[in-house]
């Protein structure tokens, strides 16, 4: 059997964690967690008005995207195909992201209104 073929034939229930309550605590969990985490983004935005706080808070909200990915997978709505190009696809988003925030703040006179949102 091919790697292409024996991957398309993967079932949900061969995955670790599946059928257990470990991989739906963990990903509630991950979820509050991360809803929390992009509050607190959201939160530090709305005091500094910044466009590095706004990148930083869109790469929080990446967490929120892997989340919501894992529930879907799990619940059989999204394959796992699709799940894994989201997650590694949200990784790159949200590492691009980091590094633009730091370049603006390197980049941008904190005394000039430039880098306001």
């Amino acid at each position: 059997m091919t790697p292409a073929l024996h991957l398309t034939r993967f079932a949900l229930a061969e995955w670790p964690g599946v059928g257990t309550f470990a991989l739906p605590s963990v990903l509630v969990i991950a979820g509050v967690s991360s809803v929390a985490i992009v509050g607190l983004g959201v939160a530090a935005l709305s005091r500094r008005r910044s466009r590095s706080y706004l990148l930083i808070t869109l790469a929080l909200a990446t967490l929120l995207v892997r989340t919501l990915a894992g529930g879907l997978a799990l619940e059989g709505v999204m394959s796992m195909h699709l799940h894994h190009l989201i997650e590694h696809a949200s990784d790159g988003v949200m590492a691009v992201l980091l590094l633009a925030a730091v370049y603006f703040a390197r980049t941008t006179d904190p005394r000039s209104e430039e880098d306001t949102i």
